[in-house]
């Protein structure tokens, strides 16, 4: 009699004829063991049967019939066939010879120029690596615990060659049936496939292009292979820790070698340390390279040569993505850590590793479904199409197979995920109330504007308000939305009065329209700010019947959100003619004055306190002049913002101040003096600026007195054209005509500074610090920033001088100079035409450098 646990009995059948029981089809017993059965990782390897039933040629020692005979190697329908002379090793070093010469052209390829690539060679080499991506994750699939239907089952044996399964090479020919020396030539692929992509980068460098950057190409051409087979390099060091379970005491043996049993001395063990060493070598370093990379990435986009080579060096991480999205190399590879570890932290359940696996791939394709990460439009819809094939095929496998766990776990994972759900919807419903209640942020005021008619004033007015009082926040769009559909919710809830700046074509504006209108629904304080340029409409303009013809709403439909013509008819009729709160500007005043009257009339009607004001007019020689045309409030308020952003930065380069000139009732000879005495000026363009006369005379002035001259470009600005030169210069100028021409062109030479005036306060903050580099110091401004000890000028200030003289035979005088004076002196001695705020340039760069 023997004994038969209730574990194994499930698993045996005792057929008549026979004096023991039998296993059944897809399991075995061993000969020395008859009531122990194994689970079969094949159920075409065990027919089932008595002990050492296992198919045709195949080791009936071996534990679940895994192994073949010596001298045969497995086919498709389970059995092995013998080897046949020199076809195995003949087809393994075919396939090899093929891996690298792919991989030759595969270096190629990662390390061409970015330019020369179109969207459609990139979207190709995108495709083919997600496809590569989804067959790892397939194979990733055939080591769950679980039943593969046919066709299924077939295909992933064939495509198991991209996860290093050599086995469909006929491997056992070639190196035999040793278990740990098959998984020491499988961890050596990886290894392997870097020495030989580095050996094809030297001689790349040696023979082709001596000039290539050797460690930039290097890691790159690495980075690509390993990111690429990243989940098949883990898995396959994962290999000794994925083990599915037998139906008896003796516990699991391992996924990938089922005749090794999980967690036993001997062979086991040594493949665990491989397992070790493998991840330790290659794994790791890989991760926390990319991870690396991924942190500093934004210190990486810089304009140094260095930052240019590390970037070039981690480009397969990030250039096949948009700029906003460089982090997405370093999830794939995140994704690919966590799939492969499904199966070794839960290999007791398998219903909960199908459940993981597509929680998992849910996750990550909604993310990139968002986020829509890929630089071209079809990899972004072949990897979300590939997520979603994927969890659909997960949910086929479920239901063919027939888990023991699933009742039980099934339902507490099911009573989780039903929790879940209801409280992520309290979460978001209490989460939205407490913003009803409490809004946040919340803004003193909101500026309704035309921006392509008044984005610098509107900005301007900010700034006032929000330095000009204690506690005003003040909304603009530029720098708090990133979704427009948002303006109206702001209106609605967090704001405490809407501005209204009316130019030319506010009311006309469908954004402005529908801001007023929400304004005058929820009962908002308005205030209108009545400009020059502005007419009234007639009442007629603004019927309800008229208004989708008077505002141009060709691009933008307000009915879409809930705002249709009859309200915007009742707001405007309000506004135009019940609204107490409007101010218009006075025309008594010129420059920045205009617009801090309207700013202290608005906060006198908000009850905040003002500020004082100390910005005075004083003609300085050696000051910073800023011109804008005059009588022109965009202009205007470019100056203002500008000024109000770099004024405290240029006290230090110039002490005798800041002189707009657009606060002078008119430009005098006195203001030309200014100009001609001036340390230097800064030229605002603006669409009106060639067409005023009085600029016009300020950069003439600037280029016949040799003061340094700094254009700062607005974005409505456009450069003149050839008929401005020949038509309108010697109309206004006569005999003058040909001077002022070549001043002109000399100026328009100037590599002008940009500022962006509709762009956000960081975007105008760094804009206007590359206008306060360009600013020269004052020669004679005493300073020690860039001398050495006892004054000496410090090696920084010297090298950069140097650079400037070129091979001048004097220039090894400069080593000599200890002071100021001296080097005021050698100037006027060596270089006496030379440009003295080229000196001084360089003398101020040479201070940033050393702070």
């Amino acid at each position: 009699a023997v004994e038969i646990t209730a574990a194994a009995n499930s698993r045996l059948l005792t057929p008549p004829s026979y004096p023991y029981p039998v296993a059944e089809e897809g399991f075995m017993v061993l000969a020395s063991s008859p009531t122990t059965p194994y689970k079969c990782k094949d159920i075409l390897w065990c027919p089932g049967g008595p002990p050492g039933s296992c198919a045709r040629n195949r080791d009936y020692e071996s534990v679940g019939c895994s192994k073949c005979q010596p001298d045969t190697y497995t086919v498709e329908d389970g059995t092995c066939e013998p080897c046949e002379g020199g076809a195995a090793p003949a087809l393994v070093a075919s396939v090899g010879v093929g891996i690298l010469v792919v991989l030759g052209v595969f270096v190629n390829v990662v390390n061409r120029n970015q330019l020369n690539q179109s969207n459609s060679i990139l979207s190709v080499v995108i495709t083919l690596g997600l496809t590569v991506t989804a067959v790892q994750t397939l194979s990733i699939f055939s080591n769950l615990d679980v039943e593969w239907p046919e066709p299924l089952l077939s295909m992933m044996k064939v495509l198991s060659l991209v996860s290093f399964d050599l086995k469909v090479l006929k491997i056992e020919c070639v190196v035999g049936q040793q278990s740990v020396s098959n998984m020491i030539l499988r961890q050596m692929m990886a290894p392997g496939a870097a020495l030989y992509i580095a050996l094809i980068v030297c001689l790349k460098k040696r023979f082709i292009e001596p000039r290539v950057h050797l460690p930039s190409q290097l890691i790159n051409s690495i980075g690509a292979i390993f990111q690429i087979f990243f989940v098949a390099v883990f898995l396959s060091s994962l290999g000794p820790v994925v083990c599915y379970k037998h139906p008896n005491e003796l516990g699991y043996s391992m996924t990938s070698d089922p005749s090794i049993l999980c967690n036993q001395e001997g062979e086991h063990l040594s493949l665990v340390v491989v397992s070790v060493v493998t991840i330790v070598i290659v794994v790791l370093p890989f991760l926390a390279m990319i991870t690396y990379a991924t942190v500093r990435y934004q210190s990486l986009v810089g304009s140094s040569i260095a930052s240019h080579h590390h970037l070039m060096t981690f480009r397969f991480l990030f250039f096949r993505y948009k700029p906003d999205s460089y982090y997405y190399g370093c999830l794939t590879s995140l994704r690919g850590v966590l799939v492969c570890l499904v199966p070794v932290v839960f290999r007791d359940f398998p219903s909960l590793q199908l459940l993981l696996m597509a929680a998992i791939l849910l996750a990550f394709g909604s993310f990139q479904q968002h986020k829509q990460p890929w630089r071209s439009y079809l990899p972004n819809v072949i990897d979300s199409t590939t997520n979603t094939l994927l969890i659909l095929l997960i949910v086929c496998v479920s239901m063919t197979t027939d888990f023991e766990d699933a009742e039980q776990l099934l339902g507490i994972v099911a009573a989780v995920i039903f929790i879940g759900l209801f409280l992520a919807i309290l979460a978001v419903i209490c989460f939205h109330l407490v913003k009803y209640f409490q809004p946040s942020p919340f803004f003193s005021s909101f500026i309704c504007h035309h921006k392509a008619e008044a984005a610098a004033q509107a900005r301007y007015l900010q700034t006032l308000i929000v330095s000009r009082s204690r506690g005003a926040t003040c909304f603009l769009d530029s720098d708090n939305l990133t979704n427009l559909q948002d303006l109206f919710d702001i209106v609605r809830c967090r704001c405490g009065r809407l501005i209204v700046y009316l130019t030319a074509d506010t009311l006309r504006r469908p954004w402005c329209a529908g801001e007023i209108t929400m304004a005058f629904q929820t009962h908002k304080n308005v205030s209108a700010i009545y400009h020059s340029s502005f007419a009234s409409p007639t009442m007629q303009e603004i019927e309800a019947d008229n208004i989708s013809t008077f505002l141009a709403a060709a691009d933008f439909k307000l009915v879409e959100y809930g705002i249709t013509n009859e309200l915007i008819a009742q707001a405007f009729r309000w506004f135009l003619g019940e609204l107490p709160d409007r101010y218009t500007m006075r025309s008594d005043l010129v420059g920045r004055d205009r617009l801090q009257a309207v700013v202290d009339w608005l906060l006198k009607k908000s009850g905040h306190r003002s500020a004082s004001r100390s910005d005075t007019l004083d003609l300085k020689p050696r000051s910073l002049v800023v011109s804008s045309t005059p009588n022109d409030d965009e202009a205007t308020a470019v100056a203002g913002i500008l000024v109000s952003k770099i004024q405290q930065r240029v006290l230090d380069l110039v002490p005798a101040g800041i002189i707009v000139l657009a606060d002078m009732p008119a430009h005098n000879a006195e203001v030309l003096a200014a100009v001609a005495a001036a340390h230097a000026v800064l030229v605002i363009l603006t669409p009106k600026s060639f067409a005023s006369s009085e600029q016009l005379q300020i950069i003439v002035g600037c280029t016949s007195d040799q003061v340094c001259c700094i254009p700062v470009n607005t974005p409505s600005f456009r450069f003149p054209g050839q008929d401005f030169f020949e038509k309108d210069i010697p109309r206004r100028f006569g005999q003058q005509a040909e001077l002022v021409e070549t001043s002109i062109r000399s100026f328009l030479k100037c590599i002008a500074v940009p500022f962006t005036t509709y762009a956000s306060q960081q975007v105008l903050d760094v804009q206007a610090e590359s206008v306060v580099l360009r600013i020269p110091r004052v020669l004679g401004l005493a300073s020690t920033t860039s001398t050495g000890p006892g004054g000496k000028l410090s090696g920084t200030s010297i090298k950069l001088m140097e650079d400037h003289l070129g091979d001048s035979p004097e220039e090894h005088t400069l080593h000599n100079i200890v002071s100021k004076t001296e080097l005021d002196e050698y100037i006027s001695k060596h270089h006496p035409h030379g440009s003295v705020a080229d000196f001084a340039l360089h003398w101020a760069c040479a201070e940033q450098a050393q702070v």
